[in-house]
């Protein structure tokens, strides 16, 4: 996607950072030579890498550095202490890790607990035995695939690894969710047809949380579609300098949950600047209290966008779209309390403890499958089976469907919760 994008549109803006504007052609340059850097250190299809990073350009390019190399991404959340990622780093088996120079610490957890680190590249001014992420890109940043083939891209099939979505519960240690080429293929192509349909290369979207997790996803709908990203100037949301991002770049897009909606439209911010460019502000995660829906759609317009799934369904499980959203408590439209329909493609059900559907309005857990469901948790065959059962994707989520098939949730089988 990234290689369409660079060839279609080199020129124009990739990714914009503070005063840093850096064009698809520069991002696919850099992107290839960091793929032939790393394949001079021996990292090879299969191998998985680690990153512990603050949102910047190093972190955007890496999934797709880990993508064309066959190797599977493995984002922390950099909020982690360095106890929680050092287990993740040795739940993953990961040979590389890329970091931010700030998190030092947690290289040296990851290092002691785990046997199969090999590499190390720094974001930043590198330590005695670690590489530095842009003097890696500057070394080989003339390799390529006609000057040996260094760069091409590693041949995947549809159920190889890409990246290990690590869920968090309120218990117990984090699990690995295996997403996979084909799956994300169809998750990719299914939120461009739902979530921002008609977005193209004129386009600009925001990221405003960790491109680690859900924010990562919505990252490479847009570079398939080559719409810019624009990035916060700092880690904590800032509502003025979010809306004057929006209207300094014209943004059309953003991916977010709906503590950060509430914050932002209950900010007087919103009211001194333009946001008539936004068609659409997605909203996951977590339930919306009606109050501050109805005030975003006052504020915004009808731009919101909610989507319901889990990081092993890629968010891929029903949408509530803009026609589906309405102000006025008694329109018809309005279809208050509803996480939406089933997504195109998927099958949503409501099943008993028999795994049998029951009938509209009765409470039972929701249910999925199709082709975004993931390929199971990294090492761990029991949580597989658990959570995969008669076929189905057990979310855990406890709801009912009315006679539509519009789904409303009601609370979890568990206190495994966000």
């Amino acid at each position: 996607l990234l290689t369409q994008t660079a060839r279609l549109f080199p020129e124009r803006a990739g990714l914009i950072h503070g005063d840093k504007t850096w064009t698809w052609k520069a991002i696919d340059a850099r992107v290839d030579a960091m793929v032939a850097a790393l394949r001079h250190k021996g990292m090879k299809k299969g191998d998985k890498i680690l990153v512990q990073s603050r949102n910047n350009v190093q972190l955007f390019e890496s999934c797709w550095v880990a993508f064309r190399l066959g190797c599977v991404w493995v984002p922390t959340n950099f909020r982690l202490t360095p106890p929680e990622i050092s287990y993740l780093g040795a739940s993953s088996g990961a040979r590389l890790m890329i970091y931010e120079s700030d998190f030092a610490m947690h290289v040296d957890a990851v290092r002691a607990a785990s046997d199969a680190l090999e590499f190390v590249v720094c974001i930043g001014t590198p330590r005695a035995g670690e590489g530095s992420y842009d003097g890696l890109i500057e070394q080989h940043v003339n390799d390529s695939a006609e000057s040996g083939g260094l760069v091409e891209c590693a041949a995947v099939a549809y159920d190889d690894p890409l990246w290990f979505f690590y869920t968090s519960g309120t218990t117990g240690k984090p699990k690995a969710g295996v997403l996979t080429h084909g799956q994300m293929a169809f998750v990719v192509t299914n939120h461009l047809a739902e979530l921002i349909p008609g977005t193209n290369e004129k386009d600009c979207s925001i990221a405003v949380a960790p491109l680690s997790h859900g924010a990562g996803i919505h990252a490479l709908l847009n570079v398939a579609r080559g719409a810019a990203t624009v990035m916060m100037p700092g880690e904590r949301l800032d509502p003025e300098s979010f809306w004057q991002l929006v209207e300094r770049h014209a943004v059309s897009n953003v991916f977010t949950v709906p503590t950060i909606v509430k914050i932002l439209v209950e900010h007087p911010a919103v009211d001194s600047y333009d946001h008539s460019s936004l068609r659409y502000v997605i909203y996951a995660g977590a339930p919306m209290y009606r109050t501050d829906q109805r005030l975003a759609l006052e504020k915004l317009g009808n731009v919101l966008v909610q989507h319901f799934g889990l990081g092993e369904v890629t968010g891929n499980i029903t949408v509530l779209t803009p026609d589906m959203h309405s102000a006025d408590d008694d329109d018809p439209n309005a279809n208050i309390g509803s996480c939406g329909r089933a997504r195109v493609g998927m099958e949503v059900a409501i099943l008993d403890a028999d795994l049998q559907r029951v009938a509209p309005g009765t409470v039972g857990e929701i249910c999925c499958r199709g082709p975004a469901v993931f390929n199971g948790y990294h090492n761990n065959p029991d949580a597989t089976a658990k959570a995969l059962r008669g076929g189905w994707f057990h979310t855990g989520d406890v709801g009912r469907m009315d006679s539509r098939g519009l789904l409303y949730i009601t609370g979890r089988e568990s206190d495994m919760y966000i």
